[in-house]
Parts: C-alpha cells; sequence; structure tokens
C-alpha cells in the first residue's frame, strides 16, 4: 500500500512538472503576478521557480521581477541566505535598481556583525594569530558589503546608511576611503533604478 502511494505521488508530480511545461508562458507569468502580491507565499514561491525554469521564455523584465520577488519572499520567510543568489540576479540585470543592492547590504551587514563579534573575542583573549585571522575575515566581508551601501546611499541618500557606511570603513581603518565617498557617490548617482518594470 506504502508503495502504491509513493508511486502515486510520483506520478503526480511528474504530471504537474509537465503541465506547467505545456502551459503558455504567457498564461503562468499572469498567474504569477496574481498570486505574488497575495499572502500565500506558498503558491508564490511555486509559480515563481515554475517561471525561472523556463526564464528563457521570459522577457528580461520578467525574469527580474520574478528573481526580486522570490528573494523578497526568502527574506521574509528569513531566508536571508536563499535571497542572495536572486538578488544578485536582479543587480547583474539591473546594476541601477538600488533596492535590491540595499536588501543585499543588510543580509551581508549581519554577516559583518556576526564576523566582528569573533574579531572582538579574539581581541579580549588576547589571541593574535586568531584576531589576525578574525580581522581578516571581518575586513573582506564589510568590502563586499560596502559597495551594496554605497549605490543604495548614491540613489536614496539617507543618515542611516551614510552611518552605516561611515562605521564599516572605521572598523577596517579604511577613513581614507571617507575622503572620496561623495565623489564615488555622485558617480553611482548616475544611474538609479527606483522602481521595476514589467
Amino acid at each position: 500500500m506504502k508503495k502504491l502511494f509513493i508511486i502515486a505521488f510520483l506520478m503526480l508530480l511528474t504530471l504537474q512538472s509537465a503541465f506547467s511545461q505545456t502551459k503558455k508562458i504567457e498564461d503562468l507569468y499572469n498567474e504569477y503576478t496574481l498570486v505574488r502580491n497575495t499572502p500565500n507565499r506558498k503558491a508564490t514561491k511555486e509559480k515563481s521557480l515554475a517561471l525561472l525554469e523556463r526564464a528563457t521564455e521570459l522577457n528580461e523584465k520578467q525574469v527580474t521581477n520574478v528573481n526580486y520577488h522570490l528573494a523578497r519572499l526568502h527574506e521574509e520567510e528569513k531566508e536571508p541566505e536563499l535571497a542572495i543568489p536572486y538578488y544578485e540576479k536582479v543587480i547583474k540585470i539591473v546594476p541601477g535598481y538600488y533596492v535590491a543592492q540595499r536588501a543585499l547590504g543588510f543580509i551581508n551587514l549581519k554577516k559583518c556583525e556576526a564576523l566582528g563579534h569573533k574579531v572582538t573575542a579574539a581581541a579580549q583573549a588576547k589571541n593574535e594569530s586568531l584576531y589576525n585571522e578574525s580581522f581578516k575575515a571581518y575586513k573582506k566581508q564589510v568590502l563586499l558589503t560596502i559597495p551594496y551601501f554605497e549605490k543604495s546611499q548614491a540613489c536614496d541618500a539617507d543618515d542611516n546608511t551614510l552611518n552605516i557606511l561611515t562605521g564599516l570603513y572605521k572598523s577596517i581603518k579604511a577613513t581614507q576611503s571617507l575622503t572620496t565617498l561623495d565623489s564615488r557617490l555622485k558617480e553611482l548617482a548616475k544611474d538609479c533604478v527606483s522602481l521595476l518594470d514589467e
């Protein structure tokens, strides 16, 4: 009986997959747009993943939109690590979309904070080799994080983001970079996208 149930379940999955592959891509995308802003996260995720399986049939704007909403969904479900590749795809297609840049900044900032605690613990333990190793990892993460916040600050300046940037630069003893921050922000501000088109 159990074997029969498993076989029936696998057949159902196969049929569902085949059905989604035979549906017109326009119909799938329309279903996705109807469900993406509803509280039904499971349906949104299923529709998004089904669309991404057929991404070559979508236009660039649609691919970007699906990736962005899937990233947000993962963040809302407290799965930031799963959100990262989707946000990165969005930025690859639309580098000026600072909303995704800011989201990645905050995801990476949490990694910086965790690594910063290790640096502090190593310093308090007076373990120089552990401190140097921890600081190296921390600095690497900070340098990955800063560009996201710089883009966000360039496109939608606020004191909180500026304070984060200042703190990150100071924490890795790179205060000289703060002297050239304004010129970098002006350059980054030339390509700002606040809303994704469909």
